[in-house]
């Protein structure tokens, strides 16, 4: 094995390719096992996973292989990756949580994402243990046969999340929800219904291919059109994994993580659960969403991208509600990471405790944003390519306190994500593609 396993959201690639293959696997379940057992944590992991057809195989190597090193498997099936967060933090005696799920990806990928006891993401200098234990098992690990899929953690989690709201909160709300054909698709009609919602699901008939495709939180637009036609009065897309979700109004305008921000961040505020007065959100939010809090008193603290640095900026700052532009939201009074299910249902909840609509609470205006990806062949530092880091420090200076600009990587696709945000839409875009022209001169892939 060379380079890293984990990224900045678990492990991830094309399914049955290294670091997918199953001699990677099945050593990462024996090493799970090690590594519990050193800590002195349970030898009891709960597993669970999304709709795509690698899903199962993918399971039953890592969940198989720990197993046979001496631990206490408990299958859920298919589940929501925030569910996972949910169960092992309530249940008190798992060591740890597996979901194997690559989120928004297609559906020939798939990925590894570990739970630790409180419900949260490893931390990287856990996963850096892990690996480094994994270098040294044998090629091929030796693995028990995946138990059948226990039921009853699903029914548990639903139960979790109706408890976090008051009885019959949506009652009467007409809403669309757009399952994106994975994780959710058992579980969402259930779930908006038993808050009193009238429920129409799409892309809810998984086949183990269509799992994103064309539909979602990727895909909102989708969801808009069919809200329109339904007359409904919301509509809500998750993602493959249910961990973001992306809102619509009754018109049909998509809301996204930062219109969340400032609805929810607004609620808690005027209910007194907002400490500090501050809301946690990463450096890729609008230079909107910073305006409109301040106009609120409430500060804007940023942080690096990810789920999982948002939840650890929230610790450090006591703050109570955090998220991403993508539809990743942690209100810290119900949950440790992201749950779309959760956040679409409380925002709902505050519009109707309100008697107003999701139209009426989204008022967020944006400064125009450009968010382009080039496809690089490596990970060159942009400050080691010198015209581009040149041209990047030109376009800061001419935007300055009227913009952004962000460049950075993604941690889990070979792209460098290019981000400009100023006063006019043409001013954005004309900066961000001379800033990718660099990019695709200098790092571009063949």
């Amino acid at each position: 094995m060379s380079g890293r396993l984990f990224g900045t959201d678990g492990m991830r690639g094309v399914a049955f390719e290294p670091p997918l293959d199953r001699p990677t696997l099945t050593r990462l379940g024996a090493a799970l096992a090690g590594h519990l057992r050193d800590a002195e944590l349970p030898l009891d992991v709960l597993l669970a996973g999304d709709t795509r057809a690698s899903t199962e195989p993918l399971a039953g190597w890592v969940g198989g292989a720990f197993q046979a090193a001496g631990g206490t498997l408990r299958w859920a099936g298919v589940l929501p990756t925030p569910a996972v967060s949910h169960l092992v933090r309530e249940h008190g005696g798992f060591g740890a949580g597996v979901v194997i799920s690559a989120s928004h990806n297609p559906a020939a990928d798939n990925g590894v994402k570990l739970v630790n006891r409180a419900g949260t993401k490893w931390p990287v200098a856990e996963e850096r243990r892990l690996e480094e234990r994994l270098t040294m098992l044998a090629q091929d690990a030796p693995t028990a046969p995946l138990p059948a899929p226990d039921g009853r953690w699903r029914a548990r989690y639903l139960e979790l999340l109706t408890a976090s709201l008051p009885p019959q909160p949506l009652a009467g709300m007409r809403i669309v929800v757009d399952a994106a054909n994975g994780a959710a698709s058992p579980v969402a009609r259930g779930f908006f219904a038993a808050l009193g919602a009238e429920v129409a699901l799409i892309h809810a008939d998984p086949d183990g291919h269509n799992i994103n495709a064309r539909c979602g939180a990727l895909y909102p637009e989708l969801l808009a059109a069919e809200v329109r036609r339904r007359h409904a009065d919301a509509g809500v897309a998750l993602d493959g994994d249910a961990d973001r979700a992306v809102l619509v109004t009754a018109t049909g305008r998509v809301l996204d993580g930062d219109d969340a921000l400032l609805m929810w961040g607004r609620a808690l505020a005027a209910s007194g659960r907002l400490p500090g007065a501050k809301v946690v959100a990463t450096v890729m939010s609008n230079l909107g969403l910073e305006a409109a809090l301040r106009r609120e008193t409430i500060a804007l603290v940023r942080c690096p991208v990810g789920d999982r640095e948002v939840w650890e900026t929230m610790q450090r700052e006591g703050a109570a509600l955090g998220g991403e532009q993508s539809g990743h939201v942690i209100c810290g009074h119900l949950a440790v990471t992201g749950d779309g299910l959760l956040t679409a249902a409380h925002l709902l909840a505050v519009a109707h405790r309100n008697g107003a609509t999701l139209e009426d609470l989204a008022d967020l205006e944006r400064f125009p944003q450009v968010l382009l990806n080039v496809r690089v062949a490596a990970r060159r530092p942009v400050e080691d390519v010198p015209e581009l880091a040149a041209a990047v420090r030109s376009a800061e200076r001419r935007l300055a306190a009227d913009g952004r600009v962000f460049v950075r990587y993604s941690g889990t696709e070979p792209l460098l994500r290019i981000m400009v945000e100023a006063a006019e839409d043409a001013v954005a875009r004309e900066t961000a593609e001379e800033i990718a022209a660099l990019a695709r001169k200098h790092l571009g892939a063949a």
